[in-house]
């Protein structure tokens, strides 16, 4: 009798943000790249990408604000192009823009340079804020 292997299933799970969250994040945006102000193209991982400033690590993060849009920006490129890629490729400045958040931070309560220009906090319903969120006593 002979032996045969069948291959095994491998199930895909989705990490990354639900639909209406890249909706809200978008319309945040303005279409437009949160890093540089470019409006966007057509193509979701070529023209542009939803950047996770806390970074999801290899095989996702457990962390359940990940998704939320206070973590997510809009930069065009992908991960190694364009700001998308600078953002990757320059840690240290990326972090001192707040488009990086070290992973023992809260993302809602860092700063981010939107455009170049203006410093706000991104909430957790799709907006900007110009002042952080309030603390829980």
């Amino acid at each position: 009798m002979k032996l045969t292997r069948s291959p095994m299933k491998r199930s895909t799970k989705c990490t990354g943000p639900t639909s209406d969250v890249v909706d809200a994040v978008l319309v945040r945006a303005g279409w437009s790249c949160e890093v540089c102000g470019h409006m966007l193209g057509d193509r979701r991982g070529v023209d542009w990408s939803v950047h996770h400033r806390r970074p999801r690590q290899m095989g996702g993060s457990r962390w359940a604000g990940i998704n939320l849009p206070s973590n997510l920006l809009i930069a065009c490129g992908s991960g190694t192009s364009l700001c998308h890629g600078t953002i990757e490729s320059n840690r240290s400045g990326a972090v001192a823009a707040g488009w990086l958040v070290l992973s023992n931070s809260d993302s809602a309560s860092v700063a981010v340079l939107v455009r170049r220009e203006r410093w706000v906090y991104l909430t957790n319903d799709g907006e900007y804020s110009d002042h952080p969120p309030a603390v829980a006593a």
